[in-house]
């Protein structure tokens, strides 16, 4: 993460030096991405750099972060969007994620979230989240949710509905960012038949009909 330094820097200092190093980042693998082309666009001295971020890996895991927070206000706003209807939910979210990993205008965010160790960070114990964590997906899903629609008898039951959808979600993921950026073909049509599937399944376990 960003040292001290870095936050004191005016805001289109800090905006020019991020804009930058995601630009880097979007056109190259992260290990074919450059510090001397991040500083070369941001216009900033190479030592200055180190005196910001450790390292080429520090400034990329902040810009990872960032996209995570920002995933974390979409689905904030989908759910509500959805008056709470988890599986309206469901389905916004994963044709959002489908219609993104089948865009040509993603593949450089594929090449920044298809390095398999960035994968295992999405999986960490932040992504896990419990409950009382409010700003996690579950912890947003769990505070959002139309509860009373819902065919359960505790927060339990709730939370394994919540970890089957992240599951399906994290497989899809993988799917598109992961082997999609290997050259493995997916067609979108039926990953998104299958995706719904799961979902339609769920729904008549978990909702009052």
């Amino acid at each position: 993460m960003p040292k001290e330094t870095f936050y004191r820097l005016p805001d289109e200092k800090r905006e020019r030096i991020m804009a930058a190093a995601e630009h880097e980042f979007l056109e190259n693998s992260f290990e074919a991405a450059s510090i001397n082309r991040i500083i070369k666009e941001a216009a900033i001295p190479r030592g200055s750099f180190y005196q910001y971020f450790e390292d080429k890996k520090d400034i990329f895991l902040y810009i990872v972060d960032t996209h995570k927070n920002e995933a974390f206000d979409f689905v904030e706003n989908f759910i509500k969007d959805c008056n709470g209807d988890i599986f309206a939910f469901m389905r916004m979210a994963m044709d959002c994620i489908i219609s993104a990993g089948f865009s040509e205008k993603m593949n450089g965010m594929k090449r920044m979230f298809s390095q398999p160790w960035v994968f295992d960070m999405i999986v960490s114990d932040r992504m896990k989240g419990k409950l009382e964590e409010a700003k996690t997906p579950k912890g947003i899903m769990f505070k959002y949710i139309d509860k009373n629609s819902l065919n359960v008898e505790s927060d339990d039951e709730i939370l394994s509905l919540i970890n089957i959808f992240a599951s399906i979600s994290l497989g899809l993921f993988f799917k598109i960012f992961i082997m999609g950026k290997n050259g493995i073909e997916c067609d979108s049509e039926k990953v998104r038949e299958t995706v719904y599937g799961e979902i339609d399944t769920l729904e008549k376990k978990y909702k009052k009909h």
